[in-house]
């Protein structure tokens, strides 16, 4: 099991961003995780990640607490940090220095394949910032990727790319975890969809048995969470 999550809840004062969510991730498996705004997708993404410690409850990553297991995670946020100076080559540099797993060859593969400009990221648009963002994590050798919201505000033809690379990238041995509110684009991704609502648990099922049944992640989503 790659990661766990036990009867965990996480109180902001007197808000609850997830409550008594029992869940597990085994390896080889790509998951989406969808729900409405404040729904608590973020939150359980940022636990798993070790960034955020529950009120009670417990997270597991690898057999311990993902604060001791960050160098096999990898996490990408929705906040667009990438310097205005930064050039891919910069990029480069920046995470082979900071990562022992980054795979530079793959790196600059992942940066062909999306596309992504050969400049500084203040020239960039949101989709080229967007793609080189997801370069930047996928090059890393890790088994637990945590993707928020990686669509957001992006074009169409960026959302395609980046939905292609993540199946390109993908291996039997990892798990990718996607928070997303583009079902309809990501559905055909997802092995698994997981549907907060209000913080807790609506609906973990397979995507298969929703299309067995006649239905699909999109019809799910307006049924559990309309």
């Amino acid at each position: 099991m790659l990661a766990k999550l036990n009867n965990v809840t996480k109180r902001y004062y007197k808000a609850e961003g997830v409550r008594g969510l029992t869940l597990d991730f085994p390896a080889g498996e790509i998951i989406g995780v969808l729900g409405l705004n404040g729904s608590g997708k973020s939150t359980m993404l940022k636990l798993l990640a070790g960034l955020l410690t529950p009120t009670e409850g417990k997270v597991m990553t690898f057999d311990g607490p993902p604060r001791r297991n960050r160098a096999k995670i990898v996490y990408l946020g929705e906040t667009d940090s990438l310097y205005a100076w930064m050039t891919p080559a910069d990029a480069e540099r920046f995470m082979a220095g900071l990562y022992d797993d980054f795979d530079r060859s793959r790196f600059r593969e992942l940066l062909d394949t999306l596309d992504v400009p050969q400049r500084k990221t203040k020239a960039m648009s949101r989709g080229e910032r967007g793609r080189l963002r997801l370069a930047m994590a996928l090059a890393r050798g890790a088994k637990l990727y945590l993707l928020d919201e990686p669509l957001a505000g992006i074009d169409l033809l960026s959302r395609e790319k980046i939905l292609q690379s993540l199946v390109r990238e993908w291996h039997t041995d990892e798990t990718i975890i996607l928070s997303t509110h583009e079902v309809a684009e990501a559905e055909g991704l997802f092995e698994r969809v997981i549907y907060l609502r209000d913080g807790r648990l609506a609906l973990d099922t397979q995507a298969e048995e929703l299309r067995e049944q006649g239905k699909s992640v999109v019809d799910a989503f307006r049924e559990v969470l309309g």
